[in-house]
């Protein structure tokens, strides 16, 4: 199962500086729908990130894997030949 694939850049088109993680539910201005929702989506990010750190708690996502790169590339040629 793939969950977090998508990358998520909103921001609302009246309160650009609006940030749900810095400035919480209290900073949204008029009941804005829009910045409501943002947080609403930070919120549910963050429930999703809980349920599945319970799930396994040894999942490690924060560390992304190494790619293994070989020390010379076999298709360069030697100046030194042996």
């Amino acid at each position: 199962m793939k969950i977090r694939s998508r990358k998520f850049n909103g921001r609302c088109a009246k309160h650009k500086s609006y940030n749900p993680a810095v400035d919480g539910a209290g900073a949204i201005r008029g009941n804005c729908a829009r910045c409501v929702l943002l947080f609403e989506i930070w919120e549910a990010s963050l429930t999703l990130n809980r349920l599945i750190r319970k799930f396994d708690p040894a999942y490690d996502d924060v560390q992304r894997p190494n790619p293994s790169v070989p020390a010379h590339d076999p298709r360069q040629m030697s100046l030194i030949a042996e």
